[in-house]
C-alpha cells in the first residue's frame, strides 16, 4: 500500500490500491472466514478484523483500525504487529482469532464464490469506507463499522 501521508484521498473514502485489490477478489471461491475480535475487557469485546481466505491463495484482510473511523484492507504483519503492542500494554493477549465458517452467516458462502463487492459512492465521486457489501450471488453479507467500535457484519 502506498505511505497514507503521500495520498490525496479523503479520510473518508477507499484509496484507489484498495479499489483495485478488491477487484482482484471478485470471481475467487471463499475457502475461510476467520474473525479476529479485540477484547477490550474480559465481558467486552468487538470485531477488529475478519480475513477472507480464497482458493487463490490470496487472503482480504479488512480492518476497523484502533480508532474505527474507516473500513481498511490490512496486512497479516500489521495485524500481528497489532496484537503484539496490545499484548506487550496489557500482558495479555487482546487480540483472539475465531474461525468463522460454521458461523449462519458464513455456513453457505464457503465454498462459494465471491461474484462482486459493491461499494456506495461519496459526493466526490470516490468510495466511501464505512461499509462494504460482499456479493456471494444468492447471499450477500454488508460488512460495516460499528456505530461504538470495531465491525459489525449481517446478512443483506
Amino acid at each position: 500500500m502506498q505511505d497514507l501521508q503521500q495520498d490525496p484521498t479523503p479520510p473518508d473514502c477507499f484509496r484507489q490500491a484498495e479499489l483495485e485489490a478488491f477487484q482482484t477478489f471478485e470471481s475467487q471461491r471463499l475457502e475461510t472466514a476467520n474473525y479476529y475480535l479485540w477484547r477490550a475487557s474480559s465481558k467486552t469485546s468487538f470485531l477488529y478484523a475478519i480475513e477472507l481466505y480464497f482458493d487463490n491463495g490470496e487472503t482480504l484482510l479488512l480492518s476497523s483500525g484502533e480508532d474505527s473511523e474507516a473500513i481498511r484492507m490490512i496486512t497479516p504483519e500489521s495485524l500481528v504487529k497489532t496484537a503484539h503492542n496490545l499484548q506487550s500494554l496489557h500482558s495479555e493477549a487482546v487480540i483472539q482469532r475465531i474461525v468463522a465458517n460454521v458461523q449462519p452467516l458464513w455456513r453457505d458462502v464457503v465454498g462459494a464464490t465471491l461474484q462482486e463487492i459493491r461499494l456506495s459512492r461519496h459526493e466526490s465521486g470516490l468510495y466511501q469506507n464505512d461499509a462494504l457489501l460482499l456479493n456471494f450471488g444468492e447471499k450477500q453479507i454488508l460488512l460495516e463499522l460499528s456505530e461504538k467500535e470495531g465491525l459489525i457484519l449481517g446478512e443483506y
